[in-house]
């Protein structure tokens, strides 16, 4: 007589008895939880629900993830020591020397456009300060043409570039205020590259 597979559910407790295993001296019965007696069940070998492959590719695509994420100096504000302080504003004095002064020599320093992409500099540090110059310029925040100047820089324009395409808008201004915007972004780039 054949059995059903799957076995049906297991009886209420209540209804099941432990019988002990056969001993080699007598031949007691063998009960199964369903209250079988004489018939053991094997338990059935399951196939793996998930993809085995799923947890290796999860680690991987963490792995990827871990590698993209940008790492960050702390700031430790208010809390640093006074050393940091000293330390933080001395690499940032070294850094407003190495600048040119000079227009022409200014224009013709070479930007380091891979730390400018990497750190996001033009979104992360240039806009604000963008934003905060035309407000001073025209009196009024400009929100398209900040984020146009911004593009403008995730661009690689040049300096001259940019006067061109500002000069319309901020008039005998534009030329002052690429040359404030340069400084800016060639000190943003090397205090990142000097991280």
């Amino acid at each position: 007589k054949g059995l059903a597979w799957p076995p049906p559910p297991p009886p209420p407790a209540s209804m099941t008895s432990a019988v002990s295993p056969p001993s080699s001296k007598g031949s007691a019965p063998v009960a199964n939880k369903g209250g079988v007696t004489g018939v053991q069940l094997k338990k059935p070998v399951l196939a793996p629900v998930f993809n085995p492959d799923e947890d290796q590719e999860e680690e991987e695509r963490r792995k990827e993830q871990r590698k993209k994420m940008r790492l960050t100096a702390i700031d430790y504000g208010e809390h640093a020591t006074k050393q940091d302080k000293e330390a933080a504003a001395q690499m940032s004095k070294r850094i407003i020397d190495m600048i040119p002064k000079d227009q022409g020599e200014l224009f013709a320093f070479q930007v380091n456009w891979a730390t400018v992409d990497r750190e996001r500099i033009a979104t992360e540090k240039m806009a604000p300060w963008v934003k905060k110059k035309v407000v001073e310029y025209l009196g009024e925040e400009e929100p398209t043409l900040t984020a146009y100047i911004v593009k403008m820089i995730g661009q690689h324009k040049s300096p001259k570039e940019i006067i061109g395409q500002v000069e319309p808008v901020l008039d005998t201004d534009a030329e002052i205020f690429v040359v404030k915007m340069w400084r800016m972004l060639l000190f943003e780039v090397m205090r990142a590259d000097a991280v």
